[in-house]
């Protein structure tokens, strides 16, 4: 593959982040109608009620959320590569921040999975689409640690990068710092069923889903310029800087 290809390739893993944002977000929250989400207070036949009432557009929305994790494997391909160019080679950042997205993917794809299960027979006992209906929701969005990885990785790396343009900004590593760091309370979800903590509180769902966006989008904005630099000195036949050679 030429460079000219190649960072044409790396240009469509960047745009991926929006890809990845805009399938989830309208598989989830628009055609599914989870978000705003049900209360975890409510009871087994309201839940069940909801599944029988709408069990078609949830196993739509549900097929978009999963088509969404295929969506973002390709941004976390290019983050990662240029993570190993920081590195000079795949390192212990690179490898960090893999295995932080394949986590992000597992828990885009297997929530869903529980959602469209319990939709698939909606005429099952209340309480089993109720039990199922809590594994959704708490592996969606109680399974943060993981993905945790990938803004952390991002942060040290660009700490770590002291070249004259680095690929990410330090701006963007303190960015991702105080969003990872920011997201944690996410974790008392697990331990409430009303108010700020529970699922479809403050710090449940609206403060993490607001920064689970902001890292798509921030780093996104980070990449892209970095895919657009080493492009600009492609095609003037020169070599782009010392921290942007091939690994």
């Amino acid at each position: 593959m030429d460079r000219l290809a190649k960072s044409r390739t790396q240009m469509f893993g960047a745009w991926c982040a929006i890809g990845y944002l805009a399938v989830l977000f309208v598989g989830w929250g628009a055609v599914a109608g989870f978000l705003p989400p049900t209360a975890p207070s409510a009871g087994a036949g309201q839940i069940a009620a909801l599944y029988n009432g709408d069990y078609t557009r949830i196993r739509i929305g549900m097929l978009l959320v999963m088509l969404a994790a295929l969506v973002f494997i390709p941004f976390a391909a290019v983050m990662a590569q240029f993570i190993a160019r920081i590195e000079g080679t795949p390192g212990v950042l690179t490898y960090t921040f893999l295995l932080g997205a394949a986590g992000n993917m597992v828990l885009t794809f297997y929530p869903a999975v529980w959602w469209l299960t319990a939709a698939f027979r909606p005429d099952r006992g209340a309480e089993l689409i109720y039990l199922m209906n809590d594994m959704a929701w708490l592996q969606f969005l109680g399974g943060v640690t993981m993905y945790l990885a990938m803004p952390l990785s991002v942060m040290v790396a660009s700490l770590c990068d002291k070249s004259a343009h680095p690929v990410f900004p330090r701006w963007c590593g303190y960015a991702n710092g105080w969003m990872a760091l920011t997201i944690v309370p996410d974790q008392l979800l697990f331990f409430f069923k009303k108010g700020p903590f529970a699922w479809n509180g403050l710090f449940g769902i609206w403060i993490p889903v607001v920064l689970f966006s902001a890292f798509f989008i921030i780093n996104f904005i980070a990449l892209r310029q970095a895919v657009g630099r080493d492009r600009a000195a492609t095609v003037e036949g020169l070599q782009p800087h010392t921290s942007m050679s091939a690994v």
